[in-house]
């Protein structure tokens, strides 16, 4: 098959979402498909390269060509709720001179593709719902630090002015809102969190949702066995936790979590933190280790060696990095919320649950696991296998069937 993938970001600049479109797209580039991903174009990018097998085409943007200033960050630019006339062109160029089989849009490019759908450049359109982006203009569906009741242009305006500013809040919430989503032909979403926010979005009524999780490589156990402990992590059990420093990651919460901790053991852990510091990153108590730009293997390492990994997000589409740990074999503790669910599935078994937001239960929890060593035992045993049901080899299969009914 020869598949186009409609991507707002991709290599260089890559996150949760655009590793997904990676991993899938070298991973079928290795099972015979044509792979092509169109992003928007960065300063520093070229306009067309191959990464791994998969071809990358850039295309310019009217965000990022005539009002670069609604980019926070020029290494990524913003595509709004609406469609962008340059980048329909681009996209229309692109189907014009390629073969496709099949359109597989992943964010809010896909409304630069939407108009072109129902015209002879159209083609079998697939959409994977990475996060809340159709149903909330934020991309989290959390009001207040809990999940959202459901989209309003009251209650989105104000919400998320916080994040954008009144006047594009404004913009983009009436934006999504105007959609009805007709030129979607399938659609997926990587969790049933995700599908269940999705109920609440303007879709056509007759499109069911089909879960097929986000996945990570192949090989990530082995990486984490083979890579040398990093000679920075501390001499003695600790604790690891790996994401942006902010609230909405539940940060806060783990450090009121291991203050506790450390005030009722007189030999407690270390806690390390792998990841990039915010506007909103709450204070970091003393004895915590911060580190920024860890190179992947290192991190699989980091995992390996933990006494113990937490992922305290408020809510999570899908949680890679949830996976990632169980792969490294460590007793994971994570929220009992959004795509967190579908990663652990049985509680104590794979890993454990616990509350989103609240910090007696996560420090409960840590003390199960340092004081237990057959509950740590089970987990990192149980994880490893549970995380496996989350790399290419078992999650692309279950693309290319949808690729197919799509087609058909």
């Amino acid at each position: 098959m020869r598949i186009l993938h409609l991507s707002n970001l991709y290599a260089p600049v890559i996150g949760g979402l655009e590793r997904s479109i990676a991993t899938s797209g070298e991973e079928m580039v290795r099972r015979g498909h044509e792979i092509t991903v169109l992003t928007l174009a960065t300063p520093e990018a070229r306009h067309d390269e191959t990464i791994n097998g998969v071809r990358v085409i850039r295309i310019r943007s009217i965000t990022n060509t005539l009002v670069p200033a609604l980019n926070a960050d020029p290494r990524k630019p913003f595509h709004p709720t609406t469609a962008d006339p340059l980048v329909t062109a681009g996209i229309a160029r692109v189907l014009r001179t390629h073969d496709f089989d099949l359109v597989h849009s992943h964010d809010w490019l896909m409304y630069s593709y939407l108009p072109l759908h129902g015209t002879p450049l159209g083609r079998p359109h697939v959409h994977t719902a990475h996060d809340f982006g159709l149903t909330c203009v934020r991309k989290t569906f959390a009001r207040e630090g809990r999940r959202c009741d459901g989209p309003s242009l009251g209650k989105c305006v104000p919400c998320a002015a916080g994040q954008y500013g009144t006047p594009k809040s404004a913009l983009l919430t009436v934006g999504l809102r105007a959609h009805r989503h007709r030129g979607i032909d399938c659609l997926t979403a990587i969790s049933n969190s995700v599908a269940s926010a999705l109920n609440l979005a303007r879709l056509p009524g007759e499109l069911p949702v089909q879960v097929i999780s986000s996945l990570v490589p192949d090989g990530l156990d082995e990486l984490a066995r083979t890579t040398p402990r990093p000679d920075w992590l501390p001499d003695r059990p600790y604790l690891l936790f790996v994401g942006q420093l902010g609230p909405h990651k539940g940060v806060d919460v783990l450090f009121d979590a291991y203050e506790k901790l450390c005030a009722g053991l007189d030999d407690p852990p270390r806690l390390v933190c792998l990841g990039t510091a915010r506007d909103d990153t709450p204070p970091v108590p003393e004895g915590v280790l911060v580190r920024t730009d860890v190179p992947h293997p290192q991190v699989m390492a980091a995992w390996r060696h933990a006494a113990a990994g937490v992922v305290p997000s408020l809510l999570e589409g899908m949680g890679q990095v949830a996976v990632e740990a169980m792969l490294a074999g460590t007793p994971l503790i994570a929220s009992a919320s959004g795509g967190l669910l579908d990663v652990v599935g049985d509680d104590g078994v794979n890993g454990l649950l616990v509350p989103p937001g609240d910090a007696e239960a996560l420090h409960a929890a840590l003390r199960r696991v340092l004081t237990d060593p057959d509950l740590a035992a089970r987990l990192r045993a149980n994880g490893l296998q549970r995380g496996l049901d989350f790399t290419a080899a078992r999650v692309v299969p279950q693309i290319e069937e949808v690729y197919r009914a799509c087609i058909a």
